[in-house]
Protein backbone atom coordinates (compact mmCIF):
# COMPACT_ATOMS: atom_id res chain seq x y z
CA UNK A 1 0.00 0.00 0.00
CA UNK A 2 1.32 3.42 -1.00
CA UNK A 3 1.47 5.66 2.09
CA UNK A 4 2.18 8.79 0.06
CA UNK A 5 -0.85 11.15 0.23
CA UNK A 6 0.22 13.49 -2.57
CA UNK A 7 -2.21 12.24 -5.23
CA UNK A 8 -5.04 11.96 -2.70
CA UNK A 9 -4.56 15.54 -1.49
CA UNK A 10 -4.33 16.82 -5.07
CA UNK A 11 -8.00 15.98 -5.51
CA UNK A 12 -9.02 18.15 -2.57
CA UNK A 13 -7.22 21.45 -2.91
CA UNK A 14 -6.17 23.63 -0.01
CA UNK A 15 -7.50 27.17 -0.51
CA UNK A 16 -5.88 29.87 1.66
CA UNK A 17 -8.45 32.12 3.32
CA UNK A 18 -11.31 29.70 2.71
CA UNK A 19 -12.61 26.77 4.75
CA UNK A 20 -12.71 24.04 2.12
CA UNK A 21 -14.90 21.19 3.39
CA UNK A 22 -16.76 18.25 1.89
CA UNK A 23 -19.01 15.34 2.85
CA UNK A 24 -17.85 11.85 1.83
CA UNK A 25 -18.82 8.27 2.62
CA UNK A 26 -16.64 5.64 4.26
CA UNK A 27 -16.38 2.09 2.91
CA UNK A 28 -19.04 1.00 5.39
CA UNK A 29 -21.43 3.67 4.09
CA UNK A 30 -21.30 6.07 7.04
CA UNK A 31 -21.05 9.77 6.27
CA UNK A 32 -17.86 11.66 7.09
CA UNK A 33 -17.02 15.36 7.03
CA UNK A 34 -13.60 16.39 5.80
CA UNK A 35 -11.75 19.72 5.95
CA UNK A 36 -8.69 20.46 3.86
CA UNK A 37 -5.89 22.08 5.85
CA UNK A 38 -2.51 23.23 4.61
CA UNK A 39 -0.66 19.97 5.25
CA UNK A 40 -3.44 17.43 5.03
CA UNK A 41 -7.06 16.66 5.82
CA UNK A 42 -9.10 16.69 9.02
CA UNK A 43 -11.83 14.06 9.13
CA UNK A 44 -14.85 14.22 11.43
CA UNK A 45 -17.56 11.74 12.27
CA UNK A 46 -20.91 13.45 11.60
CA UNK A 47 -22.57 11.97 14.70
CA UNK A 48 -21.43 11.92 18.31
CA UNK A 49 -17.95 13.03 19.23
CA UNK A 50 -16.13 14.22 16.07
CA UNK A 51 -13.12 11.90 16.51
CA UNK A 52 -15.35 8.85 17.04
CA UNK A 53 -14.31 8.33 20.67
CA UNK A 54 -16.76 8.24 23.59
CA UNK A 55 -17.65 11.68 24.93
CA UNK A 56 -15.55 12.60 27.94
CA UNK A 57 -18.68 14.14 29.43
CA UNK A 58 -20.31 10.72 29.56
CA UNK A 59 -17.43 8.24 29.83
CA UNK A 60 -15.24 9.96 32.43
CA UNK A 61 -15.14 8.27 35.83
CA UNK A 62 -13.95 9.93 38.99
CA UNK A 63 -13.13 13.53 39.87
CA UNK A 64 -13.24 16.19 37.18
CA UNK A 65 -9.62 17.24 37.58
CA UNK A 66 -7.18 19.08 35.31
CA UNK A 67 -6.86 15.99 33.11
CA UNK A 68 -10.62 15.93 32.61
CA UNK A 69 -10.61 19.66 31.89
CA UNK A 70 -8.01 19.24 29.14
CA UNK A 71 -9.97 16.37 27.57
CA UNK A 72 -13.22 18.35 27.80
CA UNK A 73 -11.63 21.37 26.14
CA UNK A 74 -10.42 19.17 23.28
CA UNK A 75 -13.91 17.82 22.71
CA UNK A 76 -15.39 21.31 22.74
CA UNK A 77 -12.86 22.46 20.13
CA UNK A 78 -13.66 19.44 17.94
CA UNK A 79 -17.39 20.11 18.05
CA UNK A 80 -16.85 23.79 17.27
CA UNK A 81 -14.59 22.92 14.31
CA UNK A 82 -17.17 20.49 12.97
CA UNK A 83 -19.89 23.14 13.24
CA UNK A 84 -17.78 25.49 11.11
CA UNK A 85 -17.23 22.74 8.56
CA UNK A 86 -20.95 21.93 8.37
CA UNK A 87 -21.70 25.58 7.74
CA UNK A 88 -19.03 25.64 5.03
CA UNK A 89 -20.74 22.78 3.15
CA UNK A 90 -24.12 24.49 3.48
CA UNK A 91 -25.53 22.21 6.18
CA UNK A 92 -26.78 24.92 8.54
CA UNK A 93 -29.06 22.53 10.44
CA UNK A 94 -26.21 20.32 11.62
CA UNK A 95 -24.00 23.35 12.19
CA UNK A 96 -26.69 24.73 14.49
CA UNK A 97 -26.96 21.36 16.24
CA UNK A 98 -23.23 21.35 16.96
CA UNK A 99 -23.32 24.95 18.17
CA UNK A 100 -25.99 24.04 20.72
CA UNK A 101 -23.87 21.07 21.81
CA UNK A 102 -20.79 23.28 22.10
CA UNK A 103 -22.63 25.83 24.25
CA UNK A 104 -23.89 23.03 26.48
CA UNK A 105 -20.35 21.65 26.82
CA UNK A 106 -18.93 25.08 27.66
CA UNK A 107 -21.54 25.50 30.39
CA UNK A 108 -20.55 22.11 31.83
CA UNK A 109 -16.84 22.92 31.71
CA UNK A 110 -17.17 26.37 33.30
CA UNK A 111 -17.61 25.22 36.94
CA UNK A 112 -14.36 23.22 36.74
CA UNK A 113 -12.37 26.07 35.21
CA UNK A 114 -10.49 28.86 36.95
CA UNK A 115 -8.17 31.72 36.03
CA UNK A 116 -7.00 31.56 32.43
CA UNK A 117 -9.18 28.48 31.83
CA UNK A 118 -12.28 30.54 32.62
CA UNK A 119 -11.15 33.21 30.18
CA UNK A 120 -10.61 30.54 27.51
CA UNK A 121 -14.10 29.09 28.06
CA UNK A 122 -15.73 32.51 27.78
CA UNK A 123 -13.75 33.22 24.62
CA UNK A 124 -14.87 29.90 23.14
CA UNK A 125 -18.47 30.68 24.06
CA UNK A 126 -18.19 34.04 22.28
CA UNK A 127 -17.02 32.29 19.09
CA UNK A 128 -19.78 29.68 19.27
CA UNK A 129 -22.47 32.35 19.69
CA UNK A 130 -21.23 34.01 16.49
CA UNK A 131 -21.30 30.67 14.68
CA UNK A 132 -24.73 29.74 16.04
CA UNK A 133 -26.14 33.09 14.91
CA UNK A 134 -24.79 32.57 11.39
CA UNK A 135 -26.22 29.05 11.23
CA UNK A 136 -29.65 30.13 12.47
CA UNK A 137 -29.70 33.01 9.98
CA UNK A 138 -28.79 30.67 7.11
CA UNK A 139 -31.74 28.39 7.98
CA UNK A 140 -34.21 31.29 8.17
CA UNK A 141 -33.00 32.90 4.96
CA UNK A 142 -33.33 29.56 3.15
CA UNK A 143 -36.93 29.45 4.37
CA UNK A 144 -37.59 32.99 3.09
CA UNK A 145 -37.87 34.47 6.59
CA UNK A 146 -35.41 37.34 6.32
CA UNK A 147 -37.02 39.61 8.90
CA UNK A 148 -36.91 36.85 11.50
CA UNK A 149 -33.29 36.26 10.53
CA UNK A 150 -32.53 39.94 11.20
CA UNK A 151 -34.11 39.61 14.65
CA UNK A 152 -31.93 36.55 15.31
CA UNK A 153 -28.85 38.61 14.46
CA UNK A 154 -29.93 41.29 16.95
CA UNK A 155 -30.45 38.65 19.63
CA UNK A 156 -27.05 37.15 18.86
CA UNK A 157 -25.36 40.54 19.19
CA UNK A 158 -27.04 40.97 22.57
CA UNK A 159 -25.68 37.62 23.74
CA UNK A 160 -22.24 38.54 22.43
CA UNK A 161 -22.29 41.72 24.49
CA UNK A 162 -22.71 39.65 27.65
CA UNK A 163 -19.92 37.29 26.57
CA UNK A 164 -17.66 40.26 25.82
CA UNK A 165 -18.23 41.63 29.31
CA UNK A 166 -17.26 38.25 30.77
CA UNK A 167 -13.86 38.35 29.08
CA UNK A 168 -13.30 42.08 29.63
CA UNK A 169 -13.50 43.26 26.01
CA UNK A 170 -16.80 45.12 26.27
CA UNK A 171 -14.98 48.45 25.90
CA UNK A 172 -14.08 47.60 22.31
CA UNK A 173 -17.28 45.67 21.60
CA UNK A 174 -18.54 47.86 18.76
CA UNK A 175 -15.22 47.55 16.93
CA UNK A 176 -14.93 43.75 17.11
CA UNK A 177 -14.77 42.17 13.64
CA UNK A 178 -17.42 39.54 14.49
CA UNK A 179 -19.84 42.18 15.75
CA UNK A 180 -19.33 44.40 12.71
CA UNK A 181 -19.82 41.40 10.40
CA UNK A 182 -23.09 40.47 12.12
CA UNK A 183 -24.36 44.04 11.91
CA UNK A 184 -23.55 44.08 8.19
CA UNK A 185 -25.43 40.80 7.82
CA UNK A 186 -28.44 42.28 9.60
CA UNK A 187 -28.41 45.38 7.41
CA UNK A 188 -28.31 43.24 4.28
CA UNK A 189 -31.28 41.19 5.47
CA UNK A 190 -33.64 44.11 6.06
CA UNK A 191 -33.70 46.78 3.34
CA UNK A 192 -33.49 50.31 4.71
CA UNK A 193 -36.67 52.35 4.48
CA UNK A 194 -36.51 55.78 2.83
CA UNK A 195 -36.07 58.59 5.41
CA UNK A 196 -39.70 59.72 4.96
CA UNK A 197 -41.06 56.29 5.87
CA UNK A 198 -38.72 56.03 8.84
CA UNK A 199 -39.89 59.42 10.09
CA UNK A 200 -43.48 58.26 9.73
CA UNK A 201 -42.76 55.19 11.89
CA UNK A 202 -41.07 57.36 14.51
CA UNK A 203 -44.07 59.73 14.55
CA UNK A 204 -46.47 56.80 14.96
CA UNK A 205 -44.32 55.49 17.82
CA UNK A 206 -44.46 58.85 19.64
CA UNK A 207 -48.22 59.02 19.15
CA UNK A 208 -48.68 55.48 20.47
CA UNK A 209 -46.67 56.30 23.59
CA UNK A 210 -48.65 59.51 24.21
CA UNK A 211 -51.88 57.54 23.81
CA UNK A 212 -50.50 54.91 26.21
CA UNK A 213 -50.99 52.27 23.52
CA UNK A 214 -47.91 50.40 24.68
CA UNK A 215 -48.64 47.24 22.73
CA UNK A 216 -48.55 49.17 19.44
CA UNK A 217 -45.54 51.16 20.66
CA UNK A 218 -43.62 47.93 21.29
CA UNK A 219 -44.40 46.68 17.78
CA UNK A 220 -43.31 49.98 16.19
CA UNK A 221 -40.16 50.10 18.30
CA UNK A 222 -39.19 46.59 17.15
CA UNK A 223 -39.79 47.62 13.55
CA UNK A 224 -37.49 50.61 13.95
CA UNK A 225 -34.79 48.48 15.54
CA UNK A 226 -34.71 46.30 12.44
CA UNK A 227 -34.11 49.27 10.16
Amino acid sequence: MDADLTSFLAGFAYEPGRLNARLVHASDGRELLQVRVELGILQFETQGRPDGLPSVFEAWEGVRNTEWLAAARLELVQVQQRARAFLAVGDAARALRDCEVALSLSAEIAPAASGSETEWIEGARFSVIVLRTRAAVALLVAAGRSREAAAVVEAGIGQLRGAAEAVGIDGSFEHLADVRALRAMRDALVPQLPPAQRSELEARLRAAVLAENFELAAILRDELRLL
